[in-house]
Parts: C-alpha cells; sequence; structure tokens
C-alpha cells in the first residue's frame, strides 16, 4: 500500500496487522482518483472509515486542503495516526475516534460540511443505506460534491438518496466503487 500521486508519491504506507480492515487496493485506489481527476485539490474531504488512512492520505498528497478521518478501531486508528505523521500532514488532518454515526452528529453540531466524502465500510456492514441517508438528511456534502462509496461487488444501492443521484459505478474485481452527486 503507498501513495500513488501528488507530494507524498512513493511514500509506503503502514498496515493494520490482521483482518480487522482491509485497505482499498492500489489499482482500486487509482481508478477512484482517475475519476475524482482535479476535483481534489483545495477540497474538505472525509474519510468515513478511515482504517490506515489510505484513501485520505491519497487525497491529500494530490492536494486536499483537509481532510477529516473518522476511525473507532484503535488499532487502526494507531497506523492511521503514524502514517498521518509520517507523511507530514498532521496540520491537515482531524481525526474523530468514533463511529461513523456518531460522527455525522459531531459533523452537523460543528456545521462541518465536505467537497468528496468517501465510504469504505467494512463489507458486512449492514447499514450502509441509513448512513448514506444520514449523510444527505444532516446535509454534510457541498454543493457540487461528490459521494464515494466502496462496496463489494454484489452490493446493490439504491439509484438514490433523496436528492443525492447515482452518476456512475464501476466494478474491479470482487470490489463497486459507485458515486453519487446532489442533483
Amino acid at each position: 500500500m503507498r501513495i500513488i500521486a501528488g507530494t507524498c508519491r512513493g511514500r509506503n504506507l503502514k498496515a493494520v496487522k490482521g483482518h480487522k480492515t482491509r485497505p482499498t487496493a492500489d489499482r482500486v485506489k487509482e481508478a477512484i482518483f482517475n475519476v475524482l481527476a482535479h476535483r481534489v485539490e483545495g477540497t474538505n474531504f472525509l474519510d468515513l472509515f478511515g482504517g490506515t488512512g489510505n484513501i485520505g492520505l491519497e487525497a491529500l498528497s494530490r492536494g486536499a486542503r483537509q481532510v477529516a478521518f473518522v476511525e473507532k478501531y484503535s488499532g487502526a486508528l494507531k497506523v492511521l495516526k503514524a502514517n498521518v505523521n509520517e507523511c507530514g500532514f498532521t496540520d491537515n488532518v482531524h481525526i474523530f475516534p468514533v463511529d461513523a454515526f456518531k460522527a455525522i452528529e459531531i459533523f452537523k453540531e460543528k456545521n462541518y460540511r465536505f467537497n468528496i466524502i468517501f465510504l469504505d465500510p467494512p463489507y458486512e456492514f449492514k447499514f450502509l443505506e441509513e448512513l448514506i441517508a444520514r449523510v444527505v438528511d444532516n446535509e454534510l456534502l457541498l454543493e457540487q460534491g461528490i459521494v464515494v462509496v466502496e462496496t463489494d461487488k454484489n452490493t446493490n444501492l439504491p439509484t438514490s438518496f433523496k436528492n443525492l443521484i447515482k452518476v456512475r459505478e464501476n466494478v474491479y474485481g470482487d470490489t463497486k466503487i459507485t458515486y453519487f452527486q446532489i442533483e
């Protein structure tokens, strides 16, 4: 696992031992950032299941202004913090050691909003549709923003969540990436 492009290009990231996290494969990550292309620079980016920081750190390396990481698993938090320090992004990162639903409450309360929201929950996570609906209901996405969801290839998400509309879907091996934008 490494940073693919930008200021930290080629930097290797630490991984969490065991099977409690499932980092996004480099080829899938590259495909995601090819789709996002020039949308990343200067953004407020939310990595709602931060894990090792793989996706959010890639966003920072490519010019995102700030990344909020949400990660409740203590083993992943330790690795995430080490990866943030190793890449030198401590001033651009906010880490929330809570579950995704609690984080949404915090963001709503503090009026935090994001240009890009990335969700990569464990594949067995049963509340993904409810979580996306809460992102929409709490207006966490800025105008012109995008929500990117990583799931297993057999997961079928609705085509919309109120005014959040599915605009693209790609499958890479066992992984599906679905993109939503506000209509």
